[in-house]
């Protein structure tokens, strides 16, 4: 008795069958907070907070360098009606991966800024005070309103 060639068809399922067996040890590559990497376009804009009160512009430079500046707003009610307090700060800003981190100059306090899909901006302020006026924090979520190249107040 001869023994039998190997038809296509029993080649293709031997190949079928090996592909099955390895596609599971090669999982896809997913991304975890600080491990995405945010492009120019992404980062570069204007963001504000839900109340449209807080500014914070972005600008990427390249080379892990980010140009920020921050406007930030504190409204509360008082006997006098409607008062705000006040609080900004501009500077560079180092960015890895999608987290950047900013001091303010001459305060030294940290402040985090993480991007995440879909034009969020995560703001953290380490510390109670970065010379802002009195309840006026960096922090919160900021969503974007402009991809363009934003203009920055330069004193």
């Amino acid at each position: 008795m001869k023994p039998f060639p190997p038809s296509s068809f029993f080649l293709h399922t031997f190949f079928v069958f090996l592909l099955a067996l390895l596609v599971p040890a090669f999982p896809a590559p997913t991304a975890n907070a600080g491990e995405r990497s945010v492009t120019v376009a992404e980062a570069t804009g204007t963001y504000r907070d839900a109340k449209s009160n807080s500014e914070i512009r972005v600008l990427a430079l390249g080379h892990g360098k980010l140009k920020v500046q921050l406007a930030l707003i504190y409204e509360f009610k008082s006997g006098e009606g409607p008062m705000a307090n006040l609080g900004d700060a501009s500077g560079e800003a180092t960015i890895e991966n999608d987290v950047a981190v900013f001091v303010p100059e001459g305060v030294g306090e940290q402040i985090t800024m993480t991007f995440l899909p879909n034009g969020k901006l995560k703001v953290e302020q380490q510390g109670e005070q970065c010379g802002f006026g009195h309840n006026v924090r960096a922090e919160g979520t900021f969503r974007k309103i402009s991809d363009r190249k934003p203009k920055f107040d330069d004193a």
